[in-house]
């Protein structure tokens, strides 16, 4: 693979090296998929394990199919083209729906994301009885910037840390369409990093009016590690790992360490993708994320701190 085979890619407007040195490929676990032993070694040397058509396609796509006549009825989709496409709307803005989530796609979602094979394979990878969260996210992401790097941790670390998400392409995503980026072996103990993953996004300055979500030193935090996911892997001096072309029925898990973000959008398309989480049962969890209507961000869940 060298950069004269791949399309131009750009990650927070920012161009992608895709030389073999700096850029690289998933690696595939189907070879190892019943070997737990096995998927738990990849899991702590890679940290993340990549598994194509692991859900069956035909229940991930009456998924898409249910956010698709939601975005529709909103008037967000080309009108003039089969919705299942998901052409979006020239000119409109659209990201985050866990609303469509946790709302009118949550019966046939939650089949596919915390059915019975998923909440087997993170027993069996865990082992011990797996729980999840009971949150969902959902994105759609219309054309232009992906989402900025960043660790899950500062997110999701008020219980315990080991958490692990699953990222499900609700569709095909060939590299144009925006698909997620992990920077290899970023997961492991990386000191440039180590007051970044102390951090959570629901604090705030007490003592300093209008200030919220800061970072331990009292600045204004909104848990990303910047905007430039390049700059980021030459200062780790890492690769920047996708896939080709992710396939609904895919399943990507990672870590909460694994600092991950997307490639931008240059399609006409809107990228859609779910995030779930998962745990030992048996270990603390984060209240945000947690029964019938879990609280999230902000609110009563924001903790003052002296800045």
């Amino acid at each position: 693979m060298g950069s004269t085979t791949l399309p131009r890619l750009t990650t927070g407007g920012h161009e992608i090296d895709t030389s073999v040195e700096n850029f690289g490929w998933l690696r595939d676990s189907n070879d190892a998929a019943s070997d737990f032993e096995e998927l738990r070694r990849r899991m702590d040397s890679d940290g993340y394990l990549f598994i194509p058509g692991f859900f069956p396609r035909e229940d991930v796509r009456a998924v898409r199919l249910k956010i698709c006549e939601v975005l529709a009825g909103e008037g967000l989709l080309d009108p003039e083209v089969d919705i299942e496409k998901a052409l979006a709307r020239p000119g409109m803005e659209l990201y985050f729906r866990p609303d469509i989530a946790n709302g009118p796609a949550k019966p046939v979602l939650d089949q596919v994301i915390y059915g019975p094979k998923i909440m087997d394979f993170y027993t069996r990878l865990l082992g011990g009885e797996a729980t999840h969260y009971d949150f969902t996210w959902l994105r759609t992401i219309v054309p232009g910037k992906g989402t900025y790097p960043h660790c899950d941790v500062v997110y999701m670390g008020r219980g315990t840390h080991e958490v692990y998400t699953a990222w499900v392409p609700l569709g095909d995503v060939p590299l144009n369409v925006g698909g997620l980026i992990v920077l290899e072996g970023s997961h492991k103990n990386t000191p440039s990093l180590e007051e970044y993953r102390h951090m959570d996004v629901d604090t705030a300055c007490q003592n300093i009016p209008g200030r919220s979500q800061t970072d331990a030193a009292g600045r204004p935090y909104f848990g990303a590690i910047g905007d430039n996911m390049p700059s980021l892997r030459q200062e780790l001096g890492c690769r920047i790992l996708t896939c080709p072309e992710f396939k609904m029925g895919d399943l990507l898990t990672f870590n909460v360490y694994t600092v991950h973000g997307s490639l931008d959008n240059q399609s006409t398309e809107i990228r859609m993708s779910s995030d779930s989480r998962y745990q030992l049962k048996s270990l603390p969890i984060d209240e945000r994320w947690v029964g019938e209507n879990p609280p999230g961000h902000g609110g009563k869940m924001v903790r003052d701190m002296i800045c």
